[in-house]
């Protein structure tokens, strides 16, 4: 008999709970259980991404079922234990201590993973196309008009194109550094397209990140004396592995940012210059 156990995770779409499984007590599992709005499309797409990238290798939390609880969508994952990237990264600026040898570590292993997923190519059960997926929900981007958004939809068909299998929402919430290496989570979003997007996509959070205002003067301050480290930190062991270049990836800041704020969870003073970047790319494409 299922057992739904203690809620340990919240996001946006889902809450994640402890489950109990009878039928199968050898594994450690929890249930990903969707709000209301989620579509039984969203959750089958959800589903055999991570499907697929778990039976190829990459580094993703097994699925198992889905199920329908009280109502709700859910899948039934393997249970990965760890902290997150951006809670190890709130520890570090806490203990002002960012580039010691086992903090920039995480960085890396971060880059690392997201090299691991890309040089895979194209794999069976990930089938979304990302220009096409982009475009759909970039829709109204808080701060854009329907001009803006008509032509960053134009833009983004003059990206280059490629055939590689990207994570698609590679937010700093999403890397989990477990005992047994880092996972990735919420597949929802893997498509296939160019790699350079997942990279953009944790460039522009450190770009443009403003911490919570509650966080003391001198994290802030040292956050912001740190950035330009913690980006290139990344961007420099990723290039390095894929032999892409910062000038190729640099272009989809303003895709990663517009996805951002569509999300809805931007601040006003972050989705203001991520706004203004997109639209100083806009003016630099047209002229």
């Amino acid at each position: 008999m299922a057992k739904l156990g203690s809620c340990i995770g919240t996001g946006s779409s889902c809450e994640v709970y402890e489950w109990g499984d009878e039928a199968d007590v050898a594994v450690d599992k929890v249930v990903k259980l969707y709000h209301s709005h989620a579509s039984q499309d969203e959750v089958d797409r959800e589903f055999r991404n991570c499907l697929a990238a778990w039976e190829n290798g990459l580094p993703a939390a097994r699925p198992f079922k889905q199920i329908l609880w009280e109502g709700r969508h859910g899948i039934v994952f393997e249970k990965v234990v760890g902290p997150t990237l951006v809670q190890r990264l709130f520890e570090r600026l806490h203990a002002f201590d960012l580039f010691s040898d086992d903090s920039s570590d995480e960085l890396i292993q971060f880059a690392r993973t997201l090299h691991a997923i890309h040089q895979a190519g194209e794999i069976g059960g990930i089938v979304t196309e990302q220009k096409s997926h982009l475009k759909e929900i970039i829709a109204r981007p808080v701060g854009l008009s329907d001009e803006e958004i008509a032509a960053l939809h134009a833009y983004i068909d003059g990206l280059p194109a490629k055939r590689q299998v990207c994570h698609g929402d590679t937010n700093v919430t999403n890397l989990i550094l477990s005992d047994r290496g880092p996972i990735m989570i919420d597949w929802m979003h893997a498509a296939i397209g160019n790699p350079a997007m997942d990279a953009a996509e944790f460039c522009v959070t450190i770009l443009y990140a403003v911490l919570p205002p509650e966080m003391p003067s001198e994290v802030h301050a040292f956050f912001n004396a740190s950035r330009q480290t913690i980006y290139r930190t990344f961007i420099d062991e990723y290039t390095r592995l894929t032999g892409v270049t910062e000038a190729t990836i640099e272009p989809w800041h303003a895709v990663a940012a517009a996805r951002q704020l569509t999300s809805g969870a931007v601040g006003e003073e972050q989705a203001a210059a991520m706004a203004a970047m997109i639209r100083e790319k806009l003016r630099l494409t047209v002229v």
